[in-house]
């Protein structure tokens, strides 16, 4: 249970990187459970920078809230680049869906969001397993950190209002 819960907190924990990459084909809509809603003009405005950017900005918090130390830096970075891997394949596989949506048949449209969806969850593993390595390296006082901002986004996510205290 504690794993899954990680894994969920990880998500959640690059779903703002990852989910602003993710615009909707303009060419032809797609049912609201297969595709991803379309952004407010609020939103797009709230985040001009590219998704790189985005993560970047997202590592650099993380990295500072978690206060890493030199020797933890080795597992970090690999922890960073897995982030940034994952950030760059979910762009380039919707930018080809875009590319392709046109042309798409439904039930090809529904089979491409699937791969989608499983190169996400093959990327968010991937995330856990890195992550793992630099939580066992961590002292005391950063897994409680840890351990509280990952809990912070499994109860309110990104984007949802503040839960009642």
């Amino acid at each position: 249970m504690k794993k899954f819960v990680m894994l969920g907190a990880m998500l959640l924990a690059t779903g703002p990187a990852l989910a602003q990459t993710q615009t909707p084909p303009t060419s032809a809509p797609a049912p609201a459970a297969i595709a991803p809603a379309p952004r407010a003009p609020s939103q797009a405005a709230a985040s001009p920078a590219p998704a790189g950017a985005r993560v970047d900005q997202r590592i650099a918090q993380m990295h500072q809230r978690l206060k890493i130390t030199p020797e933890q830096e080795p597992a970090w970075q690999g922890f960073a680049q897995v982030m940034r891997d994952n950030v760059t394949s979910i762009e380039k596989a919707y930018a080809e869906r875009r590319a392709s949506i046109a042309t798409m048949s439904a039930p090809d449209n529904m089979r491409n969001f699937a791969q989608i969806e499983q190169e996400r969850a093959a990327g968010i593993q991937r995330l856990a397993d890195a992550f793992q390595k630099l939580y066992d390296s961590m002292s005391d006082e950063q897994k409680k950190i840890a351990d509280a901002m990952f809990r912070h986004y499994e109860v309110r996510g990104p984007g949802h209002k503040k839960a009642p205290k």
